[in-house]
């Protein structure tokens, strides 16, 4: 998974670089595959909106290329296979504002003076929970992405961030696609056994795991960045909103030219 900020108060978003897949499909029960830190990120800014992303890696992929191209042509699916689904939230920077999510997250928010719920900071991903604690004491949300990173298996490596105010970011946008992961994988991936969290990570490279390299090369095994929580569902009502998202980009664009 990803564990993932978006810090209103500090008008930041930070996130890990984390890709990792479950092996229990593959007859390694328990066991779970993953790789940091390699060149295609999980985060990715156009003109004045970050896109956050998660779910099934070649969806990903699909998004972040319709993403940074011409966004006048049809969005990209947001199921693949019919079932493994994309998730993803998209926040306009100007007016530090959530414009589209979906999915499970939590939140940290208050109630101002006239009496309306105002969001100070949202957590999502499999290291949520453990994110949202430390934000709430520290209200810094790498220092919480830090956090999810030694509690939680599924996210790592190093935090992403944009911070709005400062424009100053770290994304990883080297990589295009996602076989760049899975090349990663293949080349730095450990597989961590989570039915024995005190036994350490083996290298994807050692012959004990030659199965999986195998099923890696082939394709038979994708990177991707899990939710952590219940699968994402796509209604009718999130899909106008997602489109209704999307026309408010298109129209804030076509308003510049």
């Amino acid at each position: 998974m990803t564990t993932t900020v978006y810090d209103r108060v500090n008008r930041l978003i930070a996130t890990d670089s984390r890709w990792s897949r479950k092996l229990d499909e593959f007859g390694y029960i328990g066991h779970i595959a993953y790789v940091d830190d390699t060149g295609f990120g999980k985060i990715s800014t156009r003109d004045d909106h970050v896109l956050t992303l998660a779910g099934n890696g070649l969806l990903i992929q699909h998004w972040k290329e319709w993403w940074t191209g011409d966004l006048s042509l049809p969005r990209p699916p947001i199921l693949i296979n019919g079932e493994e689904a994309i998730s993803l939230h998209i926040v306009k920077m100007s007016d530090n504002s959530i414009i589209f999510d979906i999915g499970e997250k939590l939140a940290a928010q208050n109630v101002d003076d006239e009496g309306n719920k105002v969001i100070n900071a949202v957590f999502a991903g499999s290291g949520a929970i453990y994110a949202g604690g430390v934000w709430l004491k520290t209200g810094c949300a790498r220092t919480a992405i830090e956090e999810a990173k030694s509690r939680d298996i599924c996210t790592g490596g190093d935090v992403r961030y944009v911070d709005f105010s400062s424009g100053q970011q770290n994304i990883e946008s080297e990589k295009h696609l996602i076989s760049d992961v899975n090349d990663a994988l293949l080349q730095k991936g450990m597989i961590m056994d989570t039915n024995n969290p005190l036994s350490q990570p083996v290298p994807i490279t050692e012959q004990e795991v030659s199965h999986i390299r195998q099923l890696i090369t082939n394709g038979g095994i994708t990177p991707c960045a899990p939710t952590g929580g219940r699968a994402v569902v796509w209604d009718s009502r999130a899909i106008a909103r997602l489109d209704a998202a999307i026309d408010s980009i298109r129209n804030d664009e076509a308003k510049k030219k």
